[in-house]
C-alpha cells in the first residue's frame, strides 16, 4: 500500500470515528445540532417504540421518526385490518399515545426544544386521520 492511500484511509477512518463518537454519548450530551446523529437516534426510539405499543389498544403500530429541517416527524401507521379496532380508540387514549411517543423522542435526545408533528394515518388512506404537533 502507497503512503498516499494508507494517509487517505487513516484520515477517512478518523473522519468516520469522530462523526460516531456522539452515537455512543448519553443523552444529555447528544449533538442536537447533528441530522445524522439525531436520525440514528430515532432509528432506536422507533424499534423501542414497536416493542413497548405493538399492539396497544389492539392495534399494529408502525412508527417512522425523522428529523429534518429542524423538526421531527413522527408517522404512525396501523393496518386496514385494524380499522375497527382503531375506532374504539378515544381521543383522550389517542393523545396519551402522542404524548408518550413525544416524550420518548425528548428523553431519549436530552431535548425539549425541537418542534415535533406528527400524523396517524391508516395504511392504505390518503389523508391521516388524527394529527398531532408539539412546540
Amino acid at each position: 500500500m502507497s503512503i498516499k492511500n494508507f494517509c487517505t484511509k487513516t484520515l477517512v477512518i478518523g473522519l468516520i470515528a469522530m462523526q460516531s463518537l456522539p452515537l455512543f454519548a448519553t443523552s444529555s450530551q447528544m449533538n442536537s445540532n447533528n441530522p445524522i446523529t439525531i436520525n440514528m437516534a430515532l432509528e432506536k426510539i422507533e424499534d423501542k417504540l414497536e416493542k413497548e405499543l405493538d399492539k396497544q389498544y389492539n392495534v399494529d403500530w408502525d412508527f417512522d421518526l425523522l428529523f429534518n429541517n429542524g423538526k421531527i416527524s413522527i408517522i404512525i401507521e396501523y393496518d386496514q385490518e385494524d380499522v375497527a379496532a382503531f375506532k374504539q380508540i378515544s381521543k383522550a387514549n389517542l393523545e396519551k399515545l402522542a404524548s408518550f411517543i413525544i416524550n420518548e423522542i425528548q428523553t431519549s435526545l436530552g431535548n425539549t426544544s425541537i418542534p415535533i408533528e406528527g400524523i396517524i394515518i391508516e395504511d392504505n388512506a390518503k389523508q391521516p386521520t388524527y394529527t398531532f404537533m408539539y412546540k
